[in-house]
């Protein structure tokens, strides 16, 4: 009777171990995306000034909601599109992640740079479930084409995600 016990646990650890992505198994940081598409948020405060974002600007979320999975974004005046995830074996509660965006060329027209690359810098917290994306608020934002961001930590890509901006006609 022990032998079949111990057996049934040797075969249940095993069939673990082998369902477990080999990053968690060795603790090394990683982020799983939850879900990604067009979400409606809710935005808190005033926005903060990022020199290193297309837009000039960041604005905290402290809501949001998965509308429409999926990587095809209408750029429309209003729409959101971003990724839900979740931080596993960060080295304490919080960790700082670099959130990377390429995406089609977009001119600032206060500031008249043309940009490729927005970045920041985001605190996450281990193992709770959070968004980051963007938001069209302008028409000069509104880039048709492909947008892939990247979350990296320490210089490794954490996780990543394409989407493709699809401007409607009249």
């Amino acid at each position: 009777m022990r032998f079949r016990l111990a057996a049934a646990a040797l075969v249940s650890a095993t069939a673990y171990l082998a369902a477990v992505p080999p990053a968690l198994a060795a603790g090394e940081p990683l982020a799983r995306i939850n879900a990604f598409g067009l979400f409606e948020t809710v935005r808190a405060g005033k926005a903060e000034k990022n020199e290193r974002s297309a837009m000039g600007e960041l604005h905290a979320i402290v809501g949001h909601r998965l509308v429409r999975p999926g990587a095809d974004i209408m750029g429309q005046l209003g729409s959101s599109f971003g990724v839900e995830l979740r931080f596993l074996n960060l080295p304490g509660p919080f960790a700082t992640v670099t959130v990377r965006t390429t995406h089609p060329p977009i001119t600032n027209p206060k500031t008249g740079r043309t940009t490729t690359l927005s970045e920041f810098d985001w605190l996450v917290p281990e193992g709770e479930s959070v968004y980051f994306g963007h938001t069209f608020d302008e028409l000069w934002q509104i880039a048709e084409g492909t947008w892939t961001s990247q979350v990296i930590y320490e210089g490794k890509v954490l996780a990543e995600q394409s989407f493709t901006v699809v401007v409607p006609m009249n």
